[in-house]
């Protein structure tokens, strides 16, 4: 399709698209209104803010077609947007352009019960799932984030999961998709590359071609629906917490890594305070409350079995990994805060159906990548250097008060049965103040290089152009980056779906 000749002003184009787009969709559901355009401009990230032009609503994959392909004769850009839980800057459009806003396209359009399935739309939440699939003895596997976020966007993007250590991350639930091209062609991968739908385990036909949509950002195209596992909730469970030391990082990740291997946890995951104080307290205000009463770096390990019996041979398994590992384990008080706080016994049910921000102040200046699960009390103690050196009130070599602990925090996920983990690092400066926002970029150029040269590797390069993980880890892979750039200028020649991700320029022709 030819592009628009710029024989117009670019407000021009942009209100004849509009006019477009608004025949697609409804007049109600596609605006240049720069009040609305504004809530589409940033995130919880220190991306910096770019405002959409359009902002459209599409309710259907035939309506996000026409989209795309309106967009395409006029060389805008394309960016997709789900339900805005975004923390790293991913969906701000750095060249401006359409927003496409999924949110309309919320269902879930089938849970299949005996083949553990369930296909949704890009809107359709962790919260909605896990409550329908719950009814049928089912549950997603779902992120350390608010349920209110879309499922399909967050598996797509590699999230991770409590359950990772036996399940993997997001990508590895997924047995199909939908996907919109940028040339506007739909793209059926997996169980659905055929109408008759099925949630047969497929990869291919062939390569398996989906596989290069995975944490792709939306540079190459829309997902517009989705196949998932869905996972047996067992018949008896139960929760053992686990303590540390505040400088005991060692045994921290001794404990993870033992737990991961023996198979014995359904989910496991190390919160420090912070992330556990909002994790299990229903509401944002409770947080810092309980935050005072819990231990610098807790383990909390979810275990069930179909029997009694097994849930005490898991339980049994679990006590001997924490002789091993030296952790402490003081089950009375710590359960008996757990079962005052959340609906009881499923521990991490708080999570998983309760929509709310996860942040303890300002914004998530996260760092998550992957390493091998023995590096992190190294990489955690150089974090919080660097957090010393960036954040702290005076000189950190004469100051009476380091950077502190409140105003930072980490987890600690392990991966493949222990074989890595994802360390997850946070700071959190104050969007609102310049000098926040100085000294968190600041931190970022300390941090990111630091994590490529020592060994971590990021699996969801986030950040713009000349910003964040994927600017600076991406580029420094050779042939792989030099394909992933020939599969970009192949699927979208004009450079028009999110462009500026992945360590790749926002250069495009058209308005």
């Amino acid at each position: 399709m030819a592009v628009k000749q710029v024989d117009k002003t670019s407000k021009e184009l942009y209100t004849e698209l509009l006019g477009k787009l608004r025949k697609i969709v409804g007049e109600e559901w596609a605006t240049d209104d720069p009040v609305i355009l504004i809530g589409y401009s940033r995130d919880q990230s220190l991306e910096t803010a770019h405002n959409p032009n359009i902002v459209v609503l599409p309710e259907s994959t035939e309506q996000v077609v026409k989209v795309i392909k309106a967009a395409r004769e006029y060389g805008a850009p394309v960016v997709a947007w789900s339900t805005g839980g975004n923390t790293g800057g991913g969906c701000i459009p750095q060249r401006g352009g359409v927003t496409c806003d999924m949110r309309r396209m919320d269902r879930i359009l089938e849970i299949d019960e005996e083949n553990m399935a369930v296909r949704i739309q890009p809107a359709a939440t962790f919260g909605k799932v896990y409550v329908e699939a719950e009814k049928l003895g089912l549950r997603n596997v779902v992120p350390s984030a608010p349920a209110s976020v879309s499922m399909l966007a967050n598996y797509l993007d590699k999230g991770v999961f409590q359950v990772s250590n036996k399940y993997g991350v997001g990508t590895d639930s997924i047995l199909g998709l939908v996907m919109v091209l940028p040339d506007g062609e739909i793209l059926r991968t997996g169980c659905l590359h055929q109408d008759n739908y099925g949630p047969i385990c497929v990869e291919g036909p062939g390569p398996d071609i989906s596989g290069i949509f995975h944490s792709s950002m939306g540079t190459l195209g829309i997902c517009t629906e989705m196949v998932a596992q869905l996972y047996p909730l067992p018949a008896f469970e139960d929760v053992l917490p686990a303590e540390f030391g505040e400088d005991d990082l060692e045994n921290v990740s001794d404990f993870l890594r033992e737990v991961a291997r023996a198979d014995c946890s359904l989910e496991t995951i190390l919160f420090q305070d912070g992330y556990l104080g909002l994790g299990l307290t229903p509401n944002q205000d409770g947080a810092e409350t309980l935050r005072a009463q819990l231990p610098r770096q807790s383990a909390l390990v979810y275990y069930g079995g179909e029997t009694a019996e097994e849930l005490e041979i898991r339980r049994e398994q679990l006590d001997c990994i924490v002789e091993r590992t030296g952790a402490g384990l003081s089950p009375e008080m710590m359960l008996e805060l757990l079962k005052e706080l959340v609906p009881w016994k499923r521990v991490f049910k708080i999570i998983q159906v309760t929509p709310r921000v996860e942040r303890l102040s300002g914004c998530f200046e996260l760092f998550w990548f992957n390493i091998a699960i023995d590096q992190a009390p190294d990489f955690a103690r150089e974090f919080m250097k660097f957090a010393r050196k960036n954040f702290a009130d005076t000189d950190p070599e004469s100051s009476d008060r380091p950077y502190p602990y409140e105003e930072t925090t980490f987890y600690l996920q392990p991966l493949e049965f222990g074989r890595s983990g994802m360390l997850e690092m946070d700071a959190y400066p104050n969007q609102g103040e310049p000098e926040g926002i100085k000294r968190g970029l600041a931190m970022a150029r300390d941090v990111i290089p630091f994590i490529c040269e020592s060994g971590g590797h990021f699996d969801r390069p986030y950040g713009g152009e000349k910003s964040g993980f994927g600017w600076v880890q991406t580029p420094l892979l050779g042939t792989y980056f030099d394909l992933l750039k020939d599969i970009k200028g192949t699927l979208d020649p004009l450079n028009m779906m999110n462009p500026g991700r992945l360590g790749m320029t926002a250069d495009q022709a058209g308005v």
